[in-house]
């Protein structure tokens, strides 16, 4: 009677080590991966979101340049779509408000340039493109990073074609 009780005891203990164990590893997969975990844009370090807005911002420059004002307006959309995580997530950096900068700062400088994309005015673009980057670098200062210096592309470095379609 004895054994029997201690054996229900050994497969109760083993039996509730493997069901915490299969709940841990289930929850680690679930939120290891950025498209099942709403929390993960609050993790990722605000350097990562602005290497994507570098990306964005030189694609989108070079789609402008083109007049590919369809792929234009893709990128100028990422661009703002990644602001509005940034302002969402009030990064702080040192005292900076780094969120606050990029609404007061940028917010207004896409909206210029997404306004050129609907005009589909190269000129209009090119200009609202330059003060853009212009106001990235003034907010660099501000945020006490002033060493992050962006400049208007001067080349394609991607593997992609950014003319615009072939209409047929």
């Amino acid at each position: 009677m004895e054994y029997r009780i201690k054996l229900g005891g050994f497969i109760l203990l083993v039996s509730t080590v493997f069901i915490s164990i299969s709940c841990q590893t289930d929850q680690a997969k679930s939120s290891a991966h950025p498209d099942t975990d709403e929390q993960y844009e609050d993790t990722v370090p605000l350097i990562y979101h602005m290497s994507f807005m570098q990306r964005y911002s030189h694609k989108l420059y070079l789609a402008g340049k083109e007049e590919n004002w369809e792929l234009a307006d893709i990128y100028s959309h990422e661009i703002e779509e990644l602001s509005e995580t940034i302002i969402d997530g009030n990064h702080l950096d040192d005292g900076v408000n780094v969120s606050k900068l990029l609404e007061t700062m940028l917010i207004p400088q896409i909206e210029n340039v997404e306004a050129a994309i609907d005009a589909k005015d190269e000129a209009m673009f090119e200009d609202n493109y330059q003060t853009m980057i212009q106001t990235c670098n003034q907010c660099h200062e501000a945020a006490n990073y002033g060493a992050v210096k962006v400049t208007v592309p001067s080349g394609n470095p991607y593997n992609q074609d950014f003319s615009p379609a072939a209409e047929e």
